[in-house]
């Protein structure tokens, strides 16, 4: 969760009806605005050096799969399933461990404090680590199978290039839930860097009402406008770098979302045969869950302040799960050793 919550608020933009930002509608009178016709100056310079999805891919492209780690959203699984069952060499906060941080060039490193798990000895987690990592030529190296970092607009124009681009993808989960489970978290995990100590004497409801909670930080990572106000065309930034760059999975599909990135990036034919025992280990039980109560019903003012604060968070989930769908065509009829 390093640096992937924000720990002071970010305004709410838009007083819009619950109903209304529930669903994708197109409303003038509320704002919304028709898409523009030319969308190719969408796509924000710092994230030029992200392959597009209509760009062929294959192993020896020189292309470096780049997982968007989203908290609470199930990428605590994806690094853990990667790592245990497939046996791919990440860059992660995890190749700093066993005093990896001061290593003066970069290596992939065994570390028996994670059963032998690959790293290279980076940590693309946080800006100081990504720039070690840029001055040690990480995505170039040819070292590393899997990139995993929340922070896109720090990695992307630090870490690679034209020559050498990333491959974008994420898992997307429903923002009110992921909302409740990030409050019930930091409540109690007093190791993470973003753990607050007032939220442990906080309910949800002062939570939902208060300067601390979550407003569309999904949107605002993906677009990098941290606190700005949004205007409507944030929405179709988001949605066209998604729609062009982003190889998309859903939490409640989990299974699925992970067939198509094994399938996409061929990641079963890197060295070490899967163990299908292990996968489905981490895709029926998770990593870092939290047992915590469930979003409170719809017509409850904390609810309504939750869609008030997430509006374009639930806009831009509802398009992934359009997108997801699209998707499944690059699918059909595809092995695992295929290539896009």
């Amino acid at each position: 969760l390093r640096n992937n919550i924000p720990t002071t608020n970010i305004a709410a933009n838009s007083s819009s009806l619950e109903t209304e930002l529930a669903t994708k509608q197109i409303n003038p009178s509320r704002g919304y605005l028709p898409p523009p016709s030319d969308k190719k100056h969408l796509i924000p310079p710092a994230l030029e050096n992200l392959a597009d999805l209509s760009d062929i891919y294959t192993r020896d492209n020189k292309e470096v799969p780049f997982f968007w780690h989203i908290a609470k959203g199930g990428g605590s699984t994806i690094k853990h399933l990667y790592s245990d069952c497939f046996g791919l060499v990440e860059a992660t906060e995890n190749g700093i461990l066993e005093g990896h941080q001061n290593d003066m060039s970069l290596e992939v490193v065994t570390l028996q404090v994670l059963n032998g798990w690959k790293f290279v000895n980076v940590d693309t987690t946080i800006p100081s680590g990504i720039d070690r990592a840029a001055k040690l030529n990480t995505a170039k190296s040819g070292l590393v199978d899997l990139l995993i970092s929340p922070l896109p607009y720090e990695v992307v124009p630090k870490l690679f290039d034209s020559d050498h681009k990333g491959r974008f993808f994420t898992i997307f989960r429903d923002p009110l839930e992921r909302v409740v489970s990030i409050f019930y978290y930091l409540q109690q995990a007093t190791y993470e860097p973003t753990y607050n100590p007032k939220l442990a004497s906080m309910t949800f409801e002062e939570y939902v009402f208060s300067d601390l909670a979550e407003s569309n930080f999904i949107t605002r990572s993906l677009i990098d406008k941290m606190e700005e106000a949004f205007v409507e065309e944030d929405f179709w930034i988001a949605r066209e770098i998604l729609k062009t760059k982003c190889l998309v999975g859903l939490l409640d599909q989990m299974e699925e979302s992970v067939r198509r990135f094994d399938s996409y990036f061929g990641f079963r034919n890197i060295d070490k045969e899967v163990s299908e025992d292990c996968v489905e280990g981490y895709l029926k039980k998770g990593v870092n869950k939290n047992v915590h109560p469930n979003l409170p019903p719809e017509y409850t003012a904390v609810y309504k302040e939750l869609v008030r604060k997430n509006h374009m968070d639930i806009r831009l989930h509802k398009y992934a799960i359009e997108l997801f769908q699209e998707q499944k065509k690059m699918f059909e009829n595809t092995d695992s050793d295929d290539t896009f």
